[in-house]
């Protein structure tokens, strides 16, 4: 079988892809030609592609590169999926995960006695900047292979972050003290001979000093040991760990500077013991849903995914009304991922899980003092946080009226003002609302003002019940199925029987989606065979009257069907990849199986998807 590889680009247009990627490739090919002297002569060949595939670095010893050139596997061959099917790269690329192709996983059978480790090299902004894969034969393959590249890749990435910091710190310059100020980090900002010249208020915390004991102060007598010198600074450190004692503490900080290139350096500092709760703090503050994400083929979902992709061109409020678990936050963060505003936050808050006490200050903040129990230095509000994103208001019905009235007044003035506060913020953030209740009816009967109302009913949509979604109970439940089966101790469950799917598509749900994926949560964990029966699922469901006979769906990631069933499972994919123009990855979700396992079912039925492309 060929290579895939039939178009190569030449080496001119190789180096013009580098010289676009500059920045990239500057911080990249460094780490990888030190990880190439590290495993020179152990038969591997060093990869690095960029995000679309083209590899734009290779490396290897003269026998695993005589072999490579054999499989395409050269500077400038493209290795993107959907070319060459399952592969080290372009399925990194797909999955956006570190992951080990091996020997027959591989889409092309010449590939068959490769083994690949690739892991995404992310850009400061998130995107995937390339892919760092380590190729060889797969008897060659060991443990700690896939390990290797995911921390040069990790590394890369890290290094890129920090150097983009840098350079929009060295941009703004005339605006240092307030930029440095708004870094969520510790930050110092040192002269040639390595005094503390600027720093924000993190700073006095983690190194635990009084603003003037640290402005202008020698920074190698800062840290107090001699762990760290002159020569290591000016030549850049990388998250060295560095432990000190200050007063009757003990403190452990992660130190990385890097220069500035105007003989000036920036110390970032971070408290190993506060890392956690960063991290979950900015996971709190992201999008993670895309409109591809959103499983459903029936024309109510469809009408409802349409209108939000329209609503994601544009800056109109947003309101979505639905029964609870129908996916309100799931349209929200896809709308946000869709628009203008995806790099920015995305603030999710449920107004009626908050106190009626709190729930002013939680949106728009507080002064320090404001009242009793406020913190001394103040808080942010969450449309502070928000700012230059989108916040997502789930269960606006619940919001008290007194709430509502100061709510409208920063939708119309686009300005915050903190409790306690002389001046307002000015704010520039996309307003998402939703609820299950009816809110003309909050209206009429005085609940909810009406102004406010119009001012959050720009574009509305209505995200269907499941009991309106024909069709959808089965793909849903295949999706579920195959969430959970991977993650089921004890083996897979590979499908449902007819009773069982018949059941669940008889059943109204009236929880909606959110109920049926715990239905099916529940019945892959009871489930005693390869198939889900109808005693696994809920009593409610058991009990429901009107189920009708339906075929049994096939295993989520499990062996196809032979004979008869199996004819019918190939029909089932070439009707998925008509329906997606043959997009592998959509019909793939759509039959609620992996990609992996669609391509190997392709095979398995000599299935050409290419031949559905438009």
């Amino acid at each position: 079988m060929e290579h895939g590889n039939k178009e190569i680009l030449p080496l001119d247009a190789v180096e013009e892809r580098i010289a676009r990627r500059n920045s990239l490739c500057q911080v990249a090919f460094p780490y990888l030609d030190g990880l190439y002297d590290f495993i020179r002569g152990s038969e591997f060949l060093l990869l690095f592609s960029d995000e679309e595939g083209y590899i734009l670095y290779a490396r290897g010893d003269e026998d695993i590169s005589r072999t490579a050139r054999e499989n395409g596997l050269v500077k400038g061959a493209c290795r993107s999926e959907s070319r060459l099917g399952t592969n080290g790269i372009g399925t990194v690329l797909v999955d956006r995960i570190p992951l080990q192709v091996f020997g027959a996983e591989h889409y092309y059978e010449v590939h068959a006695n490769w083994a690949c480790s690739g892991a995404s090299v992310f850009l400061p902004d998130g995107d995937i900047g390339g892919v760092v894969c380590l190729s060889g034969m797969a008897e060659h393959v060991n443990d700690h292979t896939l390990g290797m590249v995911v921390a040069a890749a990790d590394a890369i990435s890290r290094q890129l972050k920090l150097k983009d910091a840098y350079d929009q710190l060295s941009k703004s310059y005339r605006n240092l003290s307030a930029i440095i100020e708004t870094v969520p980090t510790a930050m110092c900002l040192l002269d040639e001979s390595l005094h503390v010249v600027a720093f924000n208020t993190q700073a006095t915390r983690q190194l635990a000093l009084a603003p003037a004991e640290l402005s202008g102060a020698d920074f190698l007598e800062v840290l107090g040991c001699g762990a760290v010198t002159a020569e290591d600074i000016k030549t850049s450190l990388s998250n060295r760990t560095i432990s000190f004692e200050r007063g009757e503490g003990k403190h452990t900080i992660s130190l990385s500077v890097e220069s500035t290139g105007h003989q000036e350096y920036v110390a970032q500092i971070e408290q190993l013991s506060s890392l956690h709760k960063r991290v979950n703090n900015i996971m709190g503050n992201e999008a993670h849903f895309r409109f591809q994400d959103i499983i459903g083929i029936s024309p109510a979902m469809g009408e409802a995914v349409r209108m939000a992709k329209i609503a994601a061109q544009n800056d109109a409020s947003v309101f979505l009304s639905g029964e609870s678990g129908t996916g309100k936050e799931l349209f929200a963060q896809a709308i946000h991922n869709a628009s203008s505003r995806r790099r920015g936050p995305f603030i999710a808050v449920n107004c009626g899980a908050l106190p009626k006490s709190l729930i002013e200050a939680e949106l728009f903040g507080y002064e320090g003092g404001s009242f009793t129990g406020a913190r001394r230095d103040g808080c942010a509000g969450k449309f502070e946080l928000a700012n230059g994103g989108t916040i997502f208001l789930d269960e606006i019905g619940d919001m008290p009226v007194d709430v509502q009235i100061t709510l409208l007044r920063v939708l119309q003035n686009r300005e915050v003002r903190r409790i306690g506060a002389s001046k307002a913020l000015r704010i520039d953030v996309r307003v998402i609302t939703a609820t299950n209740r009816d809110l003309e009816q909050l209206v009429d009967s005085k609940v909810f003002r009406e102004d406010l109302f119009y001012r959050i009913n720009v574009f509305r949509i209505n995200i269907p019940s499941l009991r309106e979604r024909t069709g959808d109970v089965r793909q849903l439940a295949g999706f579920f199925l195959a969430k959970y089966s991977d993650i089921r101790p004890g083996g897979r469950v590979e499908g449902f029987t007819a009773e069982a799917l018949a059941m669940m598509e008889a059943y109204p749900w009236p929880g909606n989606v959110r109920q049926l994926e715990n239905s099916v949560e529940r019945a892959v964990y009871l489930a005693e065979g390869e198939l889900v029966t109808a005693a696994e699922l809920p009593p409610e469901v058991r009990a429901f009257q009107g189920s009708a006979p339906s075929p049994a769906v096939p295993a989520a990631e499990g062996e196809s069907p032979s004979g008869g069933e199996g004819e019918d499972e190939a029909a089932r994919i070439q009707d998925m990849l008509h329906r997606t123009h043959g997009n592998v990855m959509e019909a793939a979700r759509l039959l609620g199986i992996s990609r992996r396992t669609l391509y190997r079912k392709l095979q398995r039925y000599h299935i050409d998807y290419s031949s559905h492309r438009i």
